[in-house]
This record gives C-alpha cells, structure tokens and sequence, in this order.
C-alpha cells in the first residue's frame, strides 16, 4: 500500500513538472535581455539573440536580421548574447571572450561584425588571438589593453554570464531568437515584429 501511495505520488509530481513546463513554453521570458550588456537600437519591442561567433547560422542571418532592425528602426532593441557551442566549435569561446574584450573599449559591435564578416578566416586556426589582435588593431582601439583583457576573469565571467542562461533556458542550438521574451524562429521574426509595432 505504501508503494502504491509513494508511485502515485512520484506519477503526480512528475505529472505536475510536465504541466507546468508544457504550460510556461509559450510564456515571456522576463529577464531573458540579462543585462542588456550589448544593445543596438531602442524601441517597445526587445529581440534578444543567442549566437556564437563561429557558427555558420548564425553568420547566414546576419545581414537579413540588419536589414529588419533597419527597417523597425526606432521600434525594437536588439540585444546580443553569448552562446559558443565548444563541443563543435573550437574558437567560439576566445571569439566571445575577444569580443568582450573589445567592449571593454567601446568596440564590441564594430569587433562583432569583423568577426562575422572573417569567420572563415579566423574559425580553422589552431590559435586566432593574433588574428583577433589584428581585427582589433584596424579598429583603433589599444592592441595590449586587447590582449590584456582577453584573458581576464571579467571578460570569462561575462560570458560565462551568457552561458549559464542558455543552461537555465535549455537552448539546444544558434542562433536562438526571442522576442519580448517569447521564443521564435527566425523565420517568422519580421512577421512577429509586424504585428508587434502596428
């Protein structure tokens, strides 16, 4: 009998989990932005991305998703956060980690689309930092500050930041977009923001 009571009770809880977790999937995310570490753009409408530097999708979205923030300009704000798949991509981590060390001189997005824009100029080296070094320097910014930074617990909590969300989220892969914290493909992004800036 108490077997019959402990099995049933585990079944409900199990139950309830499922339910709840089936229930909340629609639901808006409310501190999926984190904190708004690198934002382009202003508006009621806020899209996040969850990206790594070294992925091919997320590289193929990068000028369609330009051109609908161009197009809403004034409407939304795009915040962009880490997510470096280094089960498969080696260099993902130091791109994310570079890219927070730009930021620490006011160059993330500039340093962000160099990255995108080379990829496959920097993604097969066995080491990049002196090709992230080059990329830094066309930018102007202070080539040993760069290589400073790069290395220190700042710039690996920052992104450690990013990835312990995609954790909690249970974000399986990238680019992974939301918008006002409600999960979608990129596909139906441009239709989505439609409906939301009427």
């Amino acid at each position: 009998m108490i077997f019959i009571a402990v099995t049933l009770g585990v079944l409900l809880g199990v139950g309830g989990l499922l339910y709840q977790f089936g229930a909340s999937a629609d639901k808006p995310i409310s501190d999926i932005a984190g904190e708004k570490k690198h934002v382009a753009g202003s508006g009621s409408v806020t899209i996040v991305e969850f990206s790594d530097f070294q992925c091919p999708a997320c590289l193929a979205v990068q000028e369609p998703l330009k051109q609908i923030l161009k197009k809403y300009e004034g409407k939304v704000e795009f915040v962009y956060r880490h997510f470096p798949l280094v089960s498969i991509h080696k260099n993902a981590m130091g791109a994310a980690q570079a890219s927070e060390a730009a930021a620490l001189q006011g160059k993330f997005w500039e340093f962000h689309d160099k990255l995108f824009e080379n990829q496959a100029e920097w993604s097969g080296l066995s080491d990049p930092k002196d090709k992230f070094g080059e990329y830094i320097a066309l930018l102007g910014a202070d080539i040993d500050k760069f290589k400073s930074d790069f290395g220190s617990q700042a710039v690996k909590d920052s992104v450690a930041v990013d990835i312990l969300a995609t954790t909690r989220y249970a974000l399986s892969g990238t680019p992974s977009f939301f918008v006002n914290g409600v999960k979608i493909e990129f596909g139906q992004l441009e239709n989505k923001l439609a409906i939301l800036t009427q």
